[in-house]
């Protein structure tokens, strides 16, 4: 499978009569784009706005967030499953705006008020501290401001937000699709020395099957009960991964991380260089009992070895102790078959830092890299401008936080930050001994 991943960088964003991209900047024609979304009942209403690098912008009731792609040739679409037909994508060519985003803001009524089911949100600063603890604080972004009618419910309400943005995004991408790029990636997992070591990405991702949405979805089908499953890297990159759309906190991902994954392009440009890079396998983790966490560590691993690799990476998602220990397991499962292993998460550790960083660990997990921390805490300042606050003057994170005003300076957890939480060493965080 080859795929070219065609780059369209976005400068700029501004509203103009027509939509179209040109030397950077991209121009959107609000009503078009609002009719396009407005053809679901389930949307009472909607708007657009743009929020630009450097602007002392605060964005609130942030669900989720995606690149605008399009498939210009080769099989399927992008969103497979969502905006067209399950077909197997990562062939052809793939025009994205890079360092383009949409932004889903999105308020409803909820049906369900707490635990893991419950619809959340979250913020992204243009400027300042918060800019630098988030992907979206450097991305021009066109914000979706959804309002949805009152008696939907929650499976309902992910739907018309996904629905919505994708749309948005889809049309926007489109706008390059007779146009040349400025660069072209190309992504194939080609023949290579035999004596570079075989590298497989173990690519856990949590789900829960009890929920509306089990989090995360492969071709429009929420992952629910599963073993492992063998994927071509280049799937990635045309949105067969997507997220519930309910949920925009910092200690999940959004769509767009999932388009974006720091290391399978990280493996793929080192692939014939210093690895072999074999492909990813997505383990569903969060089992609930023992011994499925067990049988998914024992067959990852399994898979890992009929692979022939010589070593594993294993990324996690979600702040859940329950899912951390799926990863630790099958860094264990993996290191008795011989297969040498790095895990890749970020830390608890506590608001200082001096708290146990993990709740649970395994003697053979002795190769791990910190991307940060789950639990500090950051001071942001009032902004000038807010998108996405609604009718009132108030907003919250979820139904069981106490409302703030948006207006105001805050003190947020990084979780309360939309991708404020590193899963994947998107960001470049550090930290210093004094």
């Amino acid at each position: 499978m080859r795929l070219e991943l065609a780059n369209f960088p976005v400068k700029d964003a501004r509203f103009g009569r027509q939509t179209s991209y040109n030397n950077g900047v991209l121009e959107v024609d609000k009503e078009e784009l609002l009719a396009l979304v407005l053809k679901d009942k389930r949307i009472a209403s909607a708007d657009l706005d743009v929020a630009l690098p450097g602007e002392q912008t605060r964005i609130v009731n942030i669900r989720d967030v995606v690149e605008p792609r399009v498939k210009v040739s080769g099989p399927g679409c992008v969103f497979p499953g969502i905006l067209g037909p399950v077909e197997t994508v990562g062939e052809g060519r793939t025009h994205r705006l890079s360092g383009g985003t949409v932004i889903a803001s999105a308020e409803y009524r909820p049906t369900i008020l707490g635990g893991t089911a419950a619809q959340n949100c979250g913020v992204v600063d243009m400027w300042g501290p918060g800019s630098l603890v988030t992907p979206f604080g450097s991305t021009v972004n066109v914000v979706l401001i959804l309002k949805l009618v009152d008696d939907v419910t929650e499976l309902e309400a992910h739907d018309a937000i996904q629905l919505a943005e994708f749309r948005v995004a889809h049309r926007l991408a489109e706008t390059t699709r007779d146009m040349t790029p400025e660069n072209i990636e190309v992504f194939e997992l080609f023949e290579v020395d035999p004596s570079l070591p075989r590298v497989v990405y173990i690519l856990g991702c949590l789900t829960e099957w009890q929920n509306p949405h089990s989090s995360v979805a492969f071709y429009g089908l929420p992952i629910r009960e599963s073993l492992p499953t063998f994927v071509h890297p280049n799937e990635l990159f045309d949105g067969v991964l997507t997220v519930d759309a309910r949920r925009g906190r910092g200690d999940w991902n959004q769509t767009w991380g999932w388009m974006n994954l720091p290391v399978v392009l990280k493996l793929f440009r080192e692939h014939g260089k210093r690895v072999n890079f074999l492909g990813v396998i997505l383990q569903r983790t969060r089992f609930e009992t023992e011994f499925g966490k067990q049988v998914s560590a024992a067959s990852t691993s399994q898979m890992v070895r009929l692979l022939e690799a010589d070593g594993a990476i294993i990324t996690r998602v979600s702040p859940s102790g329950n899912n951390l220990m799926d990863a630790m397991l099958t860094v264990q499962a993996c290191e008795k078959k011989g297969i040498k292993t790095v895990f890749l998460t970020p830390e608890y550790g506590g608001k200082e830092g001096t708290e146990l960083p993990l709740i649970f660990q395994v003697p053979e997990a002795t190769a791990m890299v910190s991307t940060g921390s789950m639990d500090r805490e950051i001071k942001l300042p009032a902004p000038d401008k807010v998108i996405g606050v609604g009718d009132g003057q108030l907003t919250s994170t979820s139904p069981t936080d106490p409302p703030f005003s948006p207006w105001s300076e805050l003190t947020l957890s990084l979780g309360h930050i939309t991708s404020g939480v590193d899963w994947w060493g998107n960001l470049k965080l550090t930290c210093k001994e004094y």
